[in-house]
């Protein structure tokens, strides 16, 4: 017959599998949340990114409309093709709705027939995402004074992996078809090979120190 010793044994493992199991549902919960919770926020982060390149529109006169509607396009596909080459463009397409112009965006790929996507129908870190991040650099450039630089601070956070160096391509692309100049933080060093200047920003002993690297 069993022993007293064995039956505790056997309790303390029972009572060991079913914590190991109850714990990997709650660290997988976790993990749910979490990615859920990154979908969010890219979603907001390309939300507002288009509200803010429609705002540009809401406040321009027809003219200047137009204008703004071609050098935003100009911008943001001279930075799509600086990736992907030549069988992808972006597109906006301004309407009036309720009397006033409300702005759509849309990225074209050629490969194997046209398809027309709206930026804020992303998924993944593809051609989209990718133009979501030239839109938000091409908008920065638009709201910031034009005697001023514009600063942009992580701009590949939230960009899939592999994109590092090709980001550097697309914002000296948008930073040509602007005509301004930009101002990028980040801890990328793939990102930086394409910048005119780098400087190193290092921080010993509660002193910060800032050296120049290129340029």
């Amino acid at each position: 017959m069993p022993c007293d010793c064995d039956r505790a044994a056997a309790l303390l493992e029972a009572v060991r599998a079913e914590y190991e199991r109850r714990k990997g549902r709650r660290d997988q919960l976790f993990r749910l949340k979490a990615e859920r919770e990154a979908r969010l926020a890219e979603a907001r982060r390309k939300a507002e990114t288009a509200e803010a390149a429609a705002r540009v529109f809401y406040a321009a006169s027809a003219a200047a409309r137009e204008n703004a509607r071609a050098r935003l396009e100009r911008a943001v596909t001279s930075a799509l093709r600086a990736v992907f080459g030549p069988g992808v463009s972006f597109a906006v397409e301004v309407a009036d709705r309720r009397g006033r112009p409300e702005a759509e965006f849309y990225v074209v790929t050629e490969y194997g027939g046209a398809l027309k996507t709206p930026v804020l129908d992303a998924r993944g870190g593809g051609v989209v995402d990718v133009a979501s991040l030239a839109l938000r650099a091409a908008v920065a450039a638009a709201l910031t004074p034009q005697k001023a630089p514009v600063v942009l601070d992580e701009p590949g956070k939230h960009l899939s992996e592999g994109y590092s160096r090709a980001l550097g391509q697309l914002l000296r692309a948008v930073a040509s078809e602007t005509g301004r100049q930009f101002i990028v933080v980040t801890h990328d060093p793939r990102v930086a090979e394409a910048a005119d200047r780098t400087f190193r920003v290092e921080i010993e002993r509660g002193v910060t120190r800032v050296g120049q690297t290129r340029g």
